[in-house]
């Protein structure tokens, strides 16, 4: 039989209530019962490798959570949808979860098509949307409240690539670009920031996804002359991409987000199409006690940062919930920033914070993937990017970092 410890405030809170005149022991029976959280992630489609790691750490930080009583004294329960990477499945995954299931919170949506897709959806059912995707445009929805991302926004990712490109002495770059929401503001702040600098925007070439090849893309990309290309892309086109352009004799330098190059990828492609490439990863907080908690807890050395991010969503939900006093989409849109503003005493878990809030004190959730002080749209306000480059068919950390703030 499941156990699970519950809090005096639970008790005190179950047995005011009365349930409308039952007894104090039915309305404890009814506050101790599950908490109902939803998961979409990708497990299949372009982000199914993320999307895998992000439902071990979520399914692994509910365990720990749940084994130190969980919030308010109930348990979490876990409802798992797969996105598929794909708009329309993320969107019957999550009518499922909150028509069916009924769930306060979704957890670890990618792609920021999908996040378009579902946050009206969240927002309209005032329930609490946690997403990992860095689309611009996602910004306008989040006004509305209800929608957090612990991702940094694309346009600093694309502020970032910039601030290397220039740093490495490139003055002539260019951009493939995929047709998906976060690829174009990635390369407009690219585009921007290279500008701002001195250097030259030369070509920017918009490309559809699952074709056969990309040759004519390429082609025009190196009649450009650009130093340093930046793919935006996920990791089927990046990787013929680079086919392509290793064929087509490109000798430039290419650029793209860590989260579109796996070792898969260079398995694919062979160590000559990418040898050379550069990757920035949005930074985590390595050495943190919070990241080292997260590393136990995957048993792996290095997972993505999405995994890292979603251990830290189900964290703040938790943690939430337990501030507000009560299992609500409302109650944890109005408490997430109280628990992870800068103005509280840093906490690196659920029982640890958990046990501060009872005490009455105020705090500061210090993620696995770093600060998350929310500014007023759900953003968080600082991004940390590692730069990673392909050398000898394998990735390798160069140990920089760039730093870009998101005010």
């Amino acid at each position: 039989m499941a156990t699970w410890t519950v809090s005096r405030r639970t008790v005190l809170a179950a047995a005011a209530a009365g349930l409308a005149g039952a007894s104090p022991l039915r309305a404890f029976a009814a506050a101790a019962d599950p908490i109902p959280v939803g998961v979409l992630t990708p497990l299949t489609g372009a982000g199914g490798p993320f999307g895998a790691e992000m439902q071990k750490a979520i399914t692994g930080a509910v365990e720990r959570i749940n084994a130190a009583g969980g919030p308010l004294g109930r348990r979490i329960r876990l409802f798992v949808e797969d996105s598929q990477t794909n708009p329309e499945a993320a969107v019957r995954g999550v009518k499922k979860l909150i028509d069916v299931n009924r769930v306060v919170a979704v957890i670890g949506s990618w792609a920021s098509g999908e996040t378009l897709a579902v946050a009206p959806i969240c927002i309209e059912n005032k329930v609490v949307q946690m997403s990992t995707s860095g689309a611009s445009r996602i910004t306008e929805i989040q006004k509305r409240g209800f929608v957090y991302r612990t991702e940094p926004d694309d346009a600093f990712f694309g502020r970032a690539f910039a601030q290397y490109a220039l740093g490495s002495g490139a003055r002539r770059t260019a951009a493939l670009e995929l047709q998906v929401p976060y690829a174009d503001s990635m390369v407009a702040a690219f585009r921007a920031g290279i500008e701002a600098g001195g250097g030259q925007f030369a070509e920017r070439v918009t490309y559809a996804e699952n074709q056969p090849n990309y040759r004519a893309e390429v082609d025009r990309v190196v009649r450009s002359r650009a130093e340093v290309v930046l793919v935006a892309g996920y990791e089927p086109d990046t990787a013929q991409i680079l086919k392509d352009a290793y064929q087509a004799g490109f000798k430039g330098q290419f650029l793209a987000p860590g989260f579109s190059v796996t070792a898969d990828l260079l398995a694919n492609v062979g160590r000559g199409p990418a040898e050379g490439l550069v990757m920035l990863n949005e930074g985590v907080a390595g050495g943190s006690r919070a990241h080292e908690a997260f590393l136990a807890l995957m048993g792996e050395r290095k997972p993505y940062p999405f995994a890292s991010q979603a251990y830290d969503q189900i964290q703040l939900v938790a943690l939430a919930i337990e501030a507000a006093g009560t299992a609500s989409g409302e109650a944890i849109n109005r408490t997430m920033r109280q628990v992870s503003g800068p103005d509280g005493v840093a906490v690196v878990g659920f029982e640890e914070g958990a046990k501060r809030l009872r005490e009455g004190q105020r705090i500061n959730y210090e993620g696995a993937s770093g600060p998350i002080d929310f500014d007023e749209h759900g953003n968080i306000s600082r991004g940390n990017f590692s730069v990673a480059k392909v050398e000898q068919g394998r990735i390798v950390e160069t140990g920089k970092t760039i730093t870009v703030s998101l005010r």
